[in-house]
């Protein structure tokens, strides 16, 4: 079997790509995952795993199940799992015109990236042989050696899987060692179900595809890939819809240079130009000097209400250091003339920017994610995958919805309880900003100040608010709405449109006993759904988690 045919088959065998981490309950990013989590490592190829577990078999068959609405139901019921997926193929090994042995390939999720490996069971149901095809990640690769995976013979359905109990783990494999677990018990599932239980009502969990549907299935099928990185300390996660494996995870790395090399090209000049602009004219780099000029015009449209030169007074306020203070009247007004996008001077012809007030100082806030954002979606978009989204940190971009589905769906964290999800928007072709009060909201990775201090004020906001998210034409704008939004009072909110076309928005709000309130546009209202959700599949850890 040609590595051509083995992609095909995971296209068929995984058009409901698992994220069995939703069962196991494990946080996103395991304590000490390197940045560099995504490590490709090829141990067999298909025809080498057939071969291995079909040792001495005379001839190899193989079969596609496809479960029924009832099926998949009774699975998910049995294994304890909310997702699993619909369509397997199962090989049957025999001698002469006996049946010796069953094995099927699978996926289960790991910390970052599935892990594909092939399990082997004989008549009676009991474990011949797993191995490990494909590991994909730094770290947790002990899972794939022998001495592991010989814990799993002679196993069946009725044995206990507990790690640490019936199983050994793997010290920073933990993630590693409970995927394989809840793979083993899925597969002997199957296996004992349809050939071995032989009981007349599985019929109806399950349809044994036709030579035609199968050949269909594996033309129109894409799959569904996700990968993370962390970059300066906040964890990236894209999700997409790719031909094979190999395009996206070609796209996911380009895109998370990008975004490195953005964040390290903003980072570099800007501490530059902080230092000189005051003083001389700073020559500046064609990108960042295109992103200050937009800046520019944000702080025009807005009339102050976002302004990248709030800086001094987030300093002032203690709000750089966490130690909110006091600031007496006096020092204000010393402040303020410093705090106006006025104060930046930029010439087009030799690409220069100067400040007028020698104690301004630039903060882009939420704008750098949100650009990055948007130039990383760029490299997927220009190869032609359109079924993405892209969550860094608390902002998020999303382009077509997942094949199946009309919308991803983006969680809102509980202001108060961590890990907790208080509701869902449901939303395509967006960009979407989450900025919130974040002494209550302390599990928020990448805290933007921006939008805690009024610059035209040079005050706090003084209002109810807890977060606001907002959904824009794209990531950098919804950035640039939130931090406005966040200050604004109700009877302001309804000119946000007027502002940004197209942008909607929800603002969460804190009332008596404890209890929130949710307030949105009439557009963003009717994609939003209420109600705890404690787990969502991607980006579980950062500022709002995603899922198909």
């Amino acid at each position: 079997m040609t590595m051509k045919r083995y992609l095909f088959s995971l296209l068929l065998l995984w058009s409901i790509l698992l994220f069995s981490r939703l069962s196991s309950g494990q946080s996103f990013l395991e304590e000490g995952e390197p940045p560099e989590n995504y490590q490709l490592q090829v141990f067999m190829e298909e025809d080498e795993a057939i071969a291995k577990v079909f040792d001495g078999c005379d001839q190899i068959e193989s079969e596609v199940l496809t479960l029924t609405p009832e099926g998949l139901e009774y699975f998910k019921r049995f294994l304890k799992r909310p997702d699993i997926e619909s369509t397997f193929e199962v090989f049957i090994g025999k001698k002469g015109p006996v049946t010796d042995r069953y094995a099927i390939i699978t996926e289960e999720m790991g910390c970052f990236h599935p892990i594909t490996w092939i399990l082997s069971a004989n008549t009676e149901g009991k474990v011949l042989d797993v191995a490990v095809m494909i590991y994909r990640e730094s770290r947790g690769q002990e899972v794939s050696r022998k001495r592991f995976l010989k814990q799993f013979e002679g196993k069946s359905l009725k044995d206990p899987f507990s790690t640490n109990k019936d199983i050994i783990k793997i010290t920073g494999a933990t993630t590693s060692v409970q995927a394989v677990c809840r793979g083993v018990k899925k597969m002997l599932a199957f296996i004992h179900e349809f050939y071995i239980n032989k009981n007349p009502d599985s019929a109806s969990l399950a349809h044994r595809m036709s030579p035609d549907e199968v050949r269909a299935a594996r033309t129109t099928h894409r799959q569904l890939f996700t990968t993370a990185r962390v970059i300066e300390g906040v964890k990236a996660v894209i999700a997409a819809e790719a031909d094979s494996e190999r395009q996206f995870f070609s796209l996911a790395t380009k895109a998370f240079n990008e975004i490195e090399r953005i964040e390290w090209l903003f980072r570099k000049e800007l501490q530059t130009m902080n230092k000189v602009a005051a003083k001389t004219a700073f020559a500046c780099n064609e990108e960042v000097f295109a992103v200050m000029k937009r800046c520019y015009h944000y702080g025009v449209i807005t009339e102050g209400g976002f302004d990248v030169t709030v800086a001094p007074l987030l300093e002032q306020w203690g709000i750089y250091r966490g130690k909110p203070k006091e600031v007496k009247a006096d020092k204000l007004e010393a402040i303020i003339p410093a705090v106006s996008y006025k104060n930046i001077k930029a010439l087009d012809d030799d690409r220069t920017i100067s400040f007028a007030h020698k104690k301004t100082q630039i903060d882009l806030g939420p704008v750098i994610k949100g650009y990055a954002i948007d130039k990383a979606l760029e490299i997927f978009r220009n190869s032609g995958v359109t079924n993405v989204c892209m969550n860094y940190g608390s902002m998020s971009r999303m382009f077509n919805a997942p094949s199946g589905k009309d919308a991803w769906k983006v969680g809102i964290p509980h202001p108060v309880r961590e890990d907790t999800i208080v509701g869902a928007l449901h939303l395509v072709n967006q960009g979407v900003a989450f900025l919130g009060d974040y002494s209550k909201y302390p599990a928020i990775q990448d805290k933007f100040s921006m939008h805690l201090v009024d610059p035209r004020t040079g005050r706090p906001s003084a209002n109810e608010n807890l977060a606001v998210i907002v959904g824009a034409p794209t990531a950098e704008e919804a950035g640039v709405a939130a931090t406005v939004l966040f200050m604004k009072d109700t009877k302001e909110r309804e000119k946000l449109a007027t502002v940004f076309p197209g942008a909607e928005w929800l603002v969460v709000s804190d009332k008596p006993q404890n209890s929130l309130v949710f307030d949105g546009s009439p557009g963003m209202m009717k994609r939003f759904m209420r109600g705890e959700e404690k787990s969502f599949k991607y980006g579980r850890g950062a500022g709002c988690s995603f899922s198909p």
